[in-house]
Protein backbone atom coordinates (compact mmCIF):
# COMPACT_ATOMS: atom_id res chain seq x y z
CA UNK A 1 0.00 0.00 0.00
CA UNK A 2 2.09 3.53 -0.89
CA UNK A 3 0.01 6.17 0.72
CA UNK A 4 1.28 9.60 -1.85
CA UNK A 5 0.23 13.18 -0.68
CA UNK A 6 -3.43 13.77 -2.83
CA UNK A 7 -2.25 16.53 -4.69
CA UNK A 8 -5.84 15.80 -9.39
CA UNK A 9 -9.31 14.97 -10.32
CA UNK A 10 -9.18 11.50 -12.23
CA UNK A 11 -12.43 10.66 -13.82
CA UNK A 12 -14.62 7.70 -14.58
CA UNK A 13 -13.28 6.62 -18.41
CA UNK A 14 -16.82 6.32 -20.08
CA UNK A 15 -17.72 9.87 -19.38
CA UNK A 16 -16.17 13.08 -21.48
CA UNK A 17 -13.63 15.20 -19.44
CA UNK A 18 -15.55 18.29 -20.90
CA UNK A 19 -18.61 17.50 -17.81
CA UNK A 20 -15.93 17.68 -15.29
CA UNK A 21 -14.78 20.66 -16.31
CA UNK A 22 -17.86 22.17 -16.61
CA UNK A 23 -18.71 20.66 -13.15
CA UNK A 24 -15.37 22.56 -11.71
CA UNK A 25 -16.37 25.99 -13.46
CA UNK A 26 -19.37 26.18 -10.57
CA UNK A 27 -16.79 26.63 -8.04
CA UNK A 28 -15.60 30.20 -8.35
CA UNK A 29 -14.13 30.45 -4.90
CA UNK A 30 -11.28 27.49 -5.80
CA UNK A 31 -8.05 28.85 -6.88
CA UNK A 32 -4.35 27.18 -7.28
CA UNK A 33 -1.78 27.91 -5.04
CA UNK A 34 2.21 27.79 -6.23
CA UNK A 35 5.36 28.27 -5.13
CA UNK A 36 8.03 27.89 -7.59
CA UNK A 37 7.24 24.54 -10.13
CA UNK A 38 4.89 23.37 -7.46
CA UNK A 39 1.22 23.17 -7.72
CA UNK A 40 -1.79 22.93 -5.12
CA UNK A 41 -5.45 23.93 -4.63
CA UNK A 42 -7.15 26.10 -2.06
CA UNK A 43 -10.37 27.29 -1.07
CA UNK A 44 -11.36 31.47 -0.61
CA UNK A 45 -12.93 31.80 2.38
CA UNK A 46 -12.89 35.01 3.55
CA UNK A 47 -12.19 37.93 0.87
CA UNK A 48 -7.78 37.75 2.20
CA UNK A 49 -8.04 33.82 3.33
CA UNK A 50 -7.52 30.62 1.75
CA UNK A 51 -8.09 27.31 3.49
CA UNK A 52 -5.69 24.45 2.37
CA UNK A 53 -3.36 21.67 3.31
CA UNK A 54 -0.89 22.35 5.52
CA UNK A 55 1.55 19.55 3.80
CA UNK A 56 1.64 22.37 1.06
CA UNK A 57 4.49 23.78 3.10
CA UNK A 58 8.22 22.13 2.31
CA UNK A 59 10.23 22.68 4.98
CA UNK A 60 10.20 26.77 4.76
CA UNK A 61 9.01 26.66 1.23
CA UNK A 62 5.14 27.58 1.64
CA UNK A 63 2.96 28.72 -1.39
CA UNK A 64 3.77 31.92 -2.91
CA UNK A 65 0.87 33.01 -5.03
CA UNK A 66 -3.11 32.18 -5.32
CA UNK A 67 -4.49 32.14 -8.91
CA UNK A 68 -8.14 32.73 -9.06
CA UNK A 69 -10.52 33.84 -11.39
CA UNK A 70 -8.74 36.11 -13.41
CA UNK A 71 -6.65 37.62 -10.56
CA UNK A 72 -3.20 36.66 -9.44
CA UNK A 73 -2.46 37.49 -5.45
CA UNK A 74 0.66 37.07 -3.17
CA UNK A 75 0.25 35.20 -0.43
CA UNK A 76 2.05 37.24 3.03
CA UNK A 77 1.41 34.17 5.92
CA UNK A 78 0.94 30.71 5.50
CA UNK A 79 -0.28 29.22 8.81
CA UNK A 80 -0.46 25.51 9.25
CA UNK A 81 -2.60 23.93 12.34
CA UNK A 82 0.14 24.14 15.29
CA UNK A 83 -0.70 20.34 16.09
CA UNK A 84 -0.16 19.20 12.03
CA UNK A 85 1.61 15.80 11.77
CA UNK A 86 3.69 15.02 8.88
CA UNK A 87 5.17 11.99 10.05
CA UNK A 88 3.46 8.94 8.26
CA UNK A 89 3.87 4.97 8.89
CA UNK A 90 0.93 2.65 7.31
CA UNK A 91 2.43 0.17 10.10
CA UNK A 92 0.94 1.32 13.22
CA UNK A 93 -2.37 3.21 10.76
CA UNK A 94 -1.31 6.89 12.04
CA UNK A 95 -0.34 8.87 9.09
CA UNK A 96 -0.36 12.76 8.57
CA UNK A 97 -2.81 14.22 11.05
CA UNK A 98 -4.85 17.75 10.92
CA UNK A 99 -3.46 18.53 7.57
CA UNK A 100 -4.97 21.95 7.99
CA UNK A 101 -4.01 25.03 6.92
CA UNK A 102 -4.55 29.03 6.16
CA UNK A 103 -3.05 31.21 3.41
CA UNK A 104 -3.51 35.04 3.88
CA UNK A 105 -3.34 37.33 0.51
CA UNK A 106 -1.73 40.35 0.29
CA UNK A 107 -5.12 42.24 -1.14
CA UNK A 108 -8.11 41.17 -0.94
CA UNK A 109 -10.05 39.80 -3.53
CA UNK A 110 -12.74 41.33 -5.10
CA UNK A 111 -15.56 39.63 -6.88
CA UNK A 112 -15.83 36.48 -6.08
CA UNK A 113 -18.08 35.43 -2.81
CA UNK A 114 -15.86 33.21 -0.16
CA UNK A 115 -17.17 29.79 0.51
CA UNK A 116 -18.49 28.94 3.77
CA UNK A 117 -17.15 25.77 5.89
CA UNK A 118 -19.22 23.24 7.02
CA UNK A 119 -19.51 22.63 10.92
CA UNK A 120 -21.98 20.49 11.90
CA UNK A 121 -21.47 16.84 11.95
CA UNK A 122 -23.97 14.64 8.86
CA UNK A 123 -20.72 14.39 6.87
CA UNK A 124 -21.59 11.11 6.15
CA UNK A 125 -23.65 9.56 3.28
CA UNK A 126 -23.48 13.20 1.80
CA UNK A 127 -22.18 13.53 -1.62
CA UNK A 128 -19.15 15.31 -1.73
CA UNK A 129 -17.99 17.16 -4.07
CA UNK A 130 -14.00 17.36 -5.08
CA UNK A 131 -12.35 20.15 -6.39
CA UNK A 132 -9.07 20.70 -7.68
CA UNK A 133 -6.50 21.71 -10.34
CA UNK A 134 -4.21 18.83 -10.48
CA UNK A 135 -3.21 15.85 -13.06
CA UNK A 136 -6.33 14.09 -14.52
CA UNK A 137 -6.56 11.14 -16.03
CA UNK A 138 -8.94 7.86 -15.79
CA UNK A 139 -9.68 5.34 -13.21
CA UNK A 140 -8.41 2.29 -15.59
CA UNK A 141 -4.97 4.18 -15.52
CA UNK A 142 -5.13 6.88 -13.11
CA UNK A 143 -3.64 9.99 -13.43
CA UNK A 144 -1.58 11.48 -16.53
CA UNK A 145 1.74 13.57 -15.40
CA UNK A 146 1.89 17.12 -16.73
CA UNK A 147 -2.07 17.75 -16.68
CA UNK A 148 -2.48 19.92 -14.16
CA UNK A 149 -3.28 23.56 -13.73
CA UNK A 150 -6.72 23.67 -15.17
CA UNK A 151 -9.82 23.30 -12.48
CA UNK A 152 -11.95 20.05 -12.24
CA UNK A 153 -14.93 18.78 -10.26
CA UNK A 154 -16.02 15.45 -9.57
CA UNK A 155 -18.45 13.59 -6.85
CA UNK A 156 -18.00 10.95 -4.30
CA UNK A 157 -20.22 9.75 -1.73
CA UNK A 158 -18.40 10.23 2.11
CA UNK A 159 -18.91 6.64 3.32
CA UNK A 160 -16.53 7.11 6.69
CA UNK A 161 -15.16 9.08 9.46
CA UNK A 162 -12.97 7.38 11.22
CA UNK A 163 -10.23 4.56 10.62
CA UNK A 164 -12.79 2.01 8.78
CA UNK A 165 -10.57 0.23 5.85
CA UNK A 166 -11.10 0.49 2.48
CA UNK A 167 -12.04 -2.14 -0.52
CA UNK A 168 -10.45 -5.92 0.85
CA UNK A 169 -9.16 -7.02 3.81
CA UNK A 170 -9.18 -4.63 6.72
CA UNK A 171 -6.42 -1.94 6.31
CA UNK A 172 -4.76 0.82 8.52
CA UNK A 173 -6.10 4.34 7.11
CA UNK A 174 -6.35 7.70 9.63
CA UNK A 175 -6.53 9.00 13.06
CA UNK A 176 -9.81 8.52 14.22
CA UNK A 177 -12.38 11.44 13.17
CA UNK A 178 -9.99 13.40 11.73
CA UNK A 179 -10.37 12.51 8.12
CA UNK A 180 -13.50 12.25 5.78
CA UNK A 181 -13.13 9.26 3.39
CA UNK A 182 -13.81 7.82 0.15
CA UNK A 183 -13.76 5.74 -2.66
CA UNK A 184 -13.48 5.97 -6.05
CA UNK A 185 -16.39 3.74 -7.47
CA UNK A 186 -15.57 2.27 -10.95
CA UNK A 187 -19.14 2.84 -13.48
CA UNK A 188 -20.26 -0.71 -12.95
CA UNK A 189 -20.27 -0.53 -9.40
CA UNK A 190 -24.22 0.17 -8.19
CA UNK A 191 -23.50 3.05 -6.16
CA UNK A 192 -21.16 5.14 -8.64
CA UNK A 193 -22.11 8.48 -9.42
CA UNK A 194 -22.68 10.32 -12.97
CA UNK A 195 -19.58 12.06 -12.64
CA UNK A 196 -17.83 9.59 -10.09
CA UNK A 197 -14.12 11.02 -9.80
CA UNK A 198 -10.91 11.07 -7.40
CA UNK A 199 -8.63 13.40 -5.90
CA UNK A 200 -4.60 13.09 -7.19
CA UNK A 201 -1.77 14.64 -7.46
CA UNK A 202 -2.08 18.55 -7.83
CA UNK A 203 -5.42 18.42 -5.84
CA UNK A 204 -3.79 18.97 -2.52
CA UNK A 205 -5.73 21.04 -0.16
CA UNK A 206 -8.32 21.68 -2.62
CA UNK A 207 -12.11 21.25 -1.10
CA UNK A 208 -14.38 18.69 -0.82
CA UNK A 209 -17.55 20.77 -1.03
CA UNK A 210 -21.30 19.36 0.40
CA UNK A 211 -24.77 20.45 -0.10
CA UNK A 212 -27.66 19.78 2.53
CA UNK A 213 -30.17 22.58 2.08
CA UNK A 214 -28.88 26.17 0.78
CA UNK A 215 -25.67 26.26 -0.34
CA UNK A 216 -22.21 24.02 -0.79
CA UNK A 217 -20.39 24.51 1.92
CA UNK A 218 -16.47 23.11 2.53
CA UNK A 219 -16.66 20.11 4.48
CA UNK A 220 -12.86 18.41 3.67
CA UNK A 221 -9.31 19.89 2.15
CA UNK A 222 -7.91 16.79 0.28
CA UNK A 223 -4.89 15.84 2.02
CA UNK A 224 -3.69 12.10 0.66
CA UNK A 225 -4.54 8.69 -1.53
CA UNK A 226 -4.49 5.84 -0.45
CA UNK A 227 -3.79 2.75 -3.33
CA UNK A 228 -4.67 -0.04 -2.15
CA UNK A 229 -2.77 -2.03 -4.93
CA UNK A 230 0.94 -0.63 -4.46
CA UNK A 231 1.56 -1.30 -8.05
CA UNK A 232 -0.94 1.71 -8.62
CA UNK A 233 2.03 3.87 -7.63
CA UNK A 234 -0.12 7.07 -6.52
CA UNK A 235 -2.16 7.51 -9.77
CA UNK A 236 -5.33 7.18 -8.16
CA UNK A 237 -7.56 4.38 -9.94
CA UNK A 238 -10.62 2.92 -9.31
CA UNK A 239 -11.14 0.75 -5.71
CA UNK A 240 -8.84 3.50 -4.31
CA UNK A 241 -9.63 5.55 -1.12
CA UNK A 242 -9.18 9.71 -1.02
CA UNK A 243 -8.91 10.88 2.58
CA UNK A 244 -9.43 14.88 3.31
CA UNK A 245 -9.03 17.16 6.36
CA UNK A 246 -12.42 17.18 7.91
CA UNK A 247 -13.12 21.04 8.33
CA UNK A 248 -15.85 20.57 10.87
CA UNK A 249 -13.25 19.80 13.99
CA UNK A 250 -11.00 22.96 13.34
CA UNK A 251 -13.29 25.48 13.05
CA UNK A 252 -12.36 27.02 16.39
CA UNK A 253 -8.59 27.11 14.46
CA UNK A 254 -10.13 29.08 11.85
CA UNK A 255 -12.11 31.66 13.28
CA UNK A 256 -9.16 32.32 16.24
CA UNK A 257 -7.09 32.80 13.33
CA UNK A 258 -8.94 34.72 10.44
CA UNK A 259 -9.17 38.22 12.64
CA UNK A 260 -12.71 39.81 12.88
CA UNK A 261 -13.08 43.39 10.81
CA UNK A 262 -11.49 46.21 13.20
CA UNK A 263 -13.60 48.57 14.85
CA UNK A 264 -12.29 51.52 12.78
CA UNK A 265 -13.47 49.54 9.86
CA UNK A 266 -17.14 49.05 11.23
CA UNK A 267 -17.44 52.64 12.40
CA UNK A 268 -16.52 53.72 8.81
CA UNK A 269 -18.84 51.07 7.48
CA UNK A 270 -21.29 52.98 9.91
CA UNK A 271 -20.02 56.63 8.86
CA UNK A 272 -20.51 56.04 4.68
CA UNK A 273 -24.18 54.54 6.03
CA UNK A 274 -25.19 57.20 7.40
CA UNK A 275 -23.47 60.34 5.07
CA UNK A 276 -24.90 58.17 2.27
CA UNK A 277 -28.67 58.51 4.09
CA UNK A 278 -28.16 61.89 5.12
CA UNK A 279 -27.69 62.61 1.42
CA UNK A 280 -30.84 60.82 0.48
CA UNK A 281 -32.66 62.83 2.85
CA UNK A 282 -30.90 66.36 1.39
CA UNK A 283 -31.76 65.05 -2.21
CA UNK A 284 -35.26 64.62 -1.58
CA UNK A 285 -36.10 67.96 0.18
Amino acid sequence: MSLPSAEGIVRRHDVDDQNYLDFGAQFPSVGMLTSGSSLGSGVLIDSRWVLTAAHLQDGDTAPEQFEVGDGLYNVSEFHRHPDWNSEADPNDASLEGNDIALARLDSPVAGIDPSNWYTGGNEVGAIGISVGFGNTGTGEDGQVSGTAGTKRAAESTIERDDDAGGPGPPQPTVQVDTTLEYDFLPPDDADVLPLEGAAAQGDSGGPVFIDLGDEPVVAGIHSFVINWNDTDDGLATYGDTVASTRVSLYDDWIVSTIPEPGTWGLLNGFAVFALAAFLRRRKGS
